[in-house]
This record gives C-alpha cells, sequence and structure tokens, in this order.
C-alpha cells in the first residue's frame, strides 16, 4: 500500500468512525436495508458494509485483533452453511433477513476480504486466517455454482462472481475452480466481443467501477499460462476508461442504471481519478466514497500513481461518440461548448430487462438526456398514478427499488424507446403496447431539476411551435412530435403542457387522464424533437437558428403485411437549412427488443 491510499483509507475510516456504529460484530447502518426482508427492519445490520470495514481497519493496523476476529465472525453468520441449500456459500446482506434476498451479498461482502488477502495479506492476523479462508472456500463454491449457467446479461454481478472466483482460487489453491473461472472469462470475452453488455451496464458509471474491480482481479489471478486472456481483459479495461474519460467529469448522457435522480451534473466517482478527470468541486468537498468503494484505491495503485505523473489529455469540443451497448444497440452522445445531449437508439437493450415486479432497469435509467453546464441533467421520464400512488420510470431510489414496475399488477405493456441522433439534434418515440392497466394518468414527461431559466414558445421554418428553455449560455427547444393517446387508434399532433412544481420544471404529453379505470389500449404513443442550440443565450438569436430547422411527419402502410392505423409505419425526418440530419422509421410490429 502506497501513501497515498494510506492516507485515503486513514481519511476515510477516520469519517467513518465519527458516525459507526457496531452492534454485535455488525454495522448497524441505523435505517432500514434495501431487500424486501431488510426494509422491514428499523436499523438494519449490513454485511457489505461490516467487511468493508474490516478490511480498511485491519490494513491500516486500527483494528484491535479480538475485535477483529469477533467481526469476522458476525460476518460468517451470515453466509449460508446448508448444504441442502442452493444458495449454500453464499450470503444473507443483512442480520435481519432470514434467507438469501439479493444474490449479490456474497461479492459484495468478499471483495473487500479478497481485496485485502491479495494485496495485504500479510497484515491479517494469523488468528482470523482459519474463519476468514472457511467463508473464501464456501464462497468459491458458491461462485463456481453460479458460473456453471453464467447469467453473461448481467455484467457487474457475473463478472465479480468470476473474479472472485478466480481471486480465492489463487488464494486457497482451488485448481478445479480457478478452471472454472478461467472457462468463465474465456466465455464472457467472447460474448462481449460477439454481441455486447447484456442489459448495457457499460453505460453505467456506477456499475462501470464494480466491472473493473472485477477485471482487476481477474487480471491479477491469471496464471501465466493464461497470459493471452488477461491481454484481452486489460483490453477491455483501456476501452472502458476511454468511454469514462470521454464524458470527462459529467453526468452521461445516456445513461442506463444511474441513481443520479436529482440531475446532479458532475457527480463524483473513483473513475474520474483513473481516467485522469479531476474537478476543484470534488477536491475540496474530498468526496472520496465510502470504505467499499475505496478499496477501488488499492486496486489500482498503479495506474492511479501512472496517471498523476502524465499531463491530461484535452479532448476536442464539439465531439461526439457512439458506444456500442448489445447487439444494435448504442449510446451516443454529442458534446458541445455548455452542455451535451445523448441519446440510447432503442431501449430496452435486451428483451425481458424492461420491468418486472420487483426487479428491472426502466426505473433506473435515463436513456434520452442531457446536461447544462452549471445547471442540470434533464431527461425523459414515464409517470403513471395507478390511483394509489405516482410510478415513474426512472424514480429515485428509496421509492421504486421495491416497487419498481410503473403499474402496479404483474403484466405489464410493452414499453419502448426508439432514437436517433446527429450531434446536437435528436428524434425520440416512446410507447406502450397492449395496455391493459389500472391508472388514472399516464404521461411522458421531460423533467427538468432546479429550473431557473426562461420558458418561451418560438416556430421553426415549417410553422411548427417548439417550447424553448433558454439557459445564460445556451437553449434548449423541444417539440412535441405526432402521438396516440388513449381512447385513439390513429396518430395525431400533441401538445405540451407545462408544469411547475416548486424549482422542478415538467413538460409534459398527457396520454391518459381521468378516472381511474383498467385502461385497455393497443398502443400508446410519444414523441419528442429535442435540440441543443450551443452558445445561443440571446432568445432572438435563438429565434432565429429555429428558423433554419423544419419536421416532416409521414404515417404509411407498405402492403407487405396487414395494418391497421396504429402500426402503420412512422417516418420523422428533421431537416436543418432544407439538409436531412435525423430520421427515425418505426414500424411497430418490430418494436421488441432482440
Amino acid at each position: 500500500m502506497n501513501s497515498c491510499t494510506e492516507g485515503i483509507w486513514r481519511e476515510t475510516l477516520q469519517r467513518t468512525r465519527q458516525t459507526l456504529k457496531l452492534d454485535d460484530g455488525l454495522v448497524n447502518l441505523g435505517r432500514p436495508g434495501h431487500t424486501a426482508e431488510g426494509s422491514l427492519a428499523a436499523e438494519a445490520h449490513e454485511g457489505r458494509a461490516t467487511a468493508a470495514y474490516y478490511a480498511v481497519a485491519t490494513a491500516l493496523g486500527e483494528l484491535p485483533k479480538a475485535e477483529g476476529l469477533a467481526i469476522l465472525q458476525a460476518i460468517a453468520e451470515l453466509q449460508i452453511k446448508d448444504d441442502e441449500s442452493e444458495f449454500r456459500g453464499g450470503f444473507r446482506w443483512y442480520r435481519e433477513e432470514t434467507r438469501v434476498n439479493d444474490s449479490n451479498a456474497a461479492f459484495f461482502i468478499l471483495m473487500p476480504l479478497v481485496t485485502l488477502s491479495l494485496h495485504l495479506e500479510d497484515r491479517i492476523p494469523t488468528a482470523h486466517l482459519p474463519l476468514l479462508n472457511r467463508m473464501l472456500d464456501g464462497g468459491a463454491d458458491w461462485f463456481a455454482h453460479e458460473l456453471r449457467e453464467p447469467i453473461l446479461y448481467y455484467p457487474n454481478k457475473i463478472m465479480s462472481d468470476g473474479a472472485l472466483l478466480l481471486g480465492i482460487s489463487r488464494l486457497r489453491g482451488l485448481r478445479d475452480h480457478y478452471e472454472a473461472g478461467v472457462r468463465f472469462y474465456t466465455k464472457w470475452a467472447d460474448y462481449t466481443a460477439r454481441r455486447g453488455w447484456g442489459w448495457g451496464e457499460n453505460a453505467s458509471l456506477t456499475y462501470i467501477q464494480i466491472m473493473l474491480n472485477a477485471l482487476q482481479i481477474a487480471c491479477r489471478s491469471l496464471e501465466e499460462k493464461d497470459a493471452a486472456l488477461r491481454a484481452r481483459l486489460q483490453d477491455v479495461m483501456k476501452e472502458l476508461l476511454a468511454y469514462v474519460r470521454f464524458h470527462d467529469g459529467y453526468e452521461w448522457v445516456p445513461s442506463i442504471r444511474s441513481y443520479n435522480f436529482e440531475g446532479q451534473v458532475h457527480p463524483w466517482s473513483f473513475l474520474w481519478s483513473l481516467a485522469g478527470v479531476q474537478r476543484e468541486e470534488w477536491a475540496a468537498e474530498k468526496t472520496l466514497g465510502d470504505l467499499w468503494s475505496v478499496g477501488s484505491y488499492l486496486l489500482f495503485e498503479k495506474e492511479l500513481a501512472a496517471v498523476q505523473d502524465s499531463e491530461p489529455i484535452a479532448q476536442p469540443v464539439p465531439r461526439s461518440r457512439t458506444e456500442r451497448i448489445m447487439d444494435d444497440s448504442a449510446a451516443t452522445t454529442w458534446v458541445g461548448r455548455t452542455g451535451r445531449i445523448g441519446s440510447v437508439n432503442r431501449f430496452p437493450v435486451i428483451a425481458g430487462s424492461y420491468q418486472w415486479p420487483t426487479w428491472g432497469l426502466a426505473w433506473q435509467s435515463y436513456p434520452v438526456s442531457l446536461a447544462v453546464d452549471g445547471e442540470q441533467v434533464a431527461f425523459l421520464r414515464w409517470h403513471v398514478h395507478d390511483g394509489d400512488k405516482v410510478r415513474l420510470h426512472p424514480a429515485a431510489y428509496k421509492n421504486a427499488y421495491l416497487s419498481p414496475a410503473l403499474f402496479r399488477e404483474s403484466w405489464y405493456p410493452d414499453t419502448q424507446l426508439r432514437a436517433a441522433q446527429k450531434q446536437h439534434m435528436l428524434l425520440a418515440v416512446r410507447s406502450m403496447s397492449e395496455v391493459h392497466n389500472q391508472a388514472g394518468e399516464i404521461a411522458d414527461e421531460w423533467v427538468v431539476h432546479r429550473w431557473q431559466g426562461e420558458l418561451t414558445v418560438a416556430m421553426d421554418g415549417g410553422g411548427r411551435t417548439w417550447t424553448v428553455l433558454q439557459y445564460p449560455q445556451a437553449a434548449v427547444c423541444i417539440a412535441p412530435l405526432q402521438g396516440i393517446r388513449c381512447g385513439e387508434l390513429e396518430r395525431k399532433a400533441q401538445q405540451l403542457e407545462p408544469v411547475q412544481d416548486g424549482d422542478v420544471l415538467r413538460l409534459r404529453q398527457v396520454l391518459y387522464a381521468g378516472k381511474v379505470q383498467t385502461i385497455h389500449q393497443p398502443r400508446l404513443e410519444a414523441g419528442w424533437a429535442i435540440l441543443y442550440l450551443d452558445e445561443a443565450g440571446d432568445l432572438a438569436r435563438v429565434r432565429e437558428e429555429l428558423k433554419s430547422y423544419r419536421l416532416q411527419e409521414s404515417s404509411y402502410i407498405d402492403g407487405e403485411v396487414p395494418r391497421t392505423s396504429y402500426t402503420e409505419i412512422r417516418r420523422t425526418v428533421l431537416y436543418h437549412q432544407e439538409r436531412k440530419q435525423v430520421e427515425l422509421t418505426i414500424d411497430p410490429h418490430r418494436m421488441e427488443a432482440p
């Protein structure tokens, strides 16, 4: 451990101890947990935070041996030891749980312990090793179980399982498990090269850190005979860091699996340091993360030292990048001088991942969003009132984790996004097919937190009205495309309804509003045209520039398959100076994710 890592760990440990509470060896969170059972506890006791505390405090010599052993014993009690259990070797996340609610608990709990063992094993008291090794052995059995039929589409989970299997196998000399880890990572590398990143965590600032941790542990644990596999994984790490660097300290637009519901423009992440990106406000706030996340500083000591000794990489402005996610799904981002705009061309990127009663990606994803420097990240959001509560996609973590679906029933409409983008110009259509759900309101809305600008309207060159969000240094222009409301079967012109809730502005396309009832509707659609006019801080200039744009929409049958009005092919073209810039063509018969 070098002096930089030690300093960060000591500072984080000192800050954590100011509020830390241990009860019988486990960290008391002082609040309910995140799982179904953990949420019922007024104060949940968590294995993840406890393992991180043990690892950091032990490495720094700040944990008495007897107390450390008691902590390890408390963690070990969370591990499933029943030979008949399908979860044998896995962990409960909380003491209050009676069963495994979240199977990711195993890698979250064991990653700090494996990291400590791989890098600083000599700092672990000898008396702790028998218990620690028993936990690692059981964990290896669990990870091997998970990798027999790996869910390759869930990258941060399955990569972590594979990395810890390799790491534990190296530490404990588990030959069969090591070879299973090699086979897994070979399969994963082939899958990722051939198809992509499953449901899209390579478009997540949050989960890329976990995946990089996993790749680093895997590379450290691979033997020389598997040097070719190590090189493949290192190439993947370089690609991920290049994408991190592209975003240069800003919230990613778009983003899959983000918890930045309040639209902060510059969320802190360890990855910025690893990619050589720094901002003054991060240093001033000493935003180092929690004890679990600072484990990355030990894993990447050499890489961080190399970055600190190198000159920052200047990136051109404006710039664009399209990042493959899965198959033909991709994230496109355009960066201007005063802001940035981005979109996923189809969401969800894989079938079956949008929403379920207890999980799904839609509540934590921002497939169409933009960021204005010094202001906020704004984004599209589905809004449903089911008669009892409002359900949102995306939604705040505390409101959606345990009940993330957009409707209360356990069956859902096929909810889809299709988008096309060129530089600062974006077209998007969002749809729901086969709606048979209870609602009092269904709306799609553009959400802007901390709105302090001027809201007005202007006409484009074709006579269409756009809503203009005027900022001091830029303008965002939004026009609704043709859509389908509840009770209608044909596409018609729509209106934006501005609503101001405190400092939150919502531009709404309301698709249903009325009596709470079970809606039966074959298809709903809301369409959006969005322009980010960089350095257009003057409304007169915005009005003049908007005249150079024009939208053209059509809806038609092709005669190749049967179609009714709501399954007609729709085509939208955005022209600038009478040159076609963006085209979005959608066939409702082909809307299902591949």
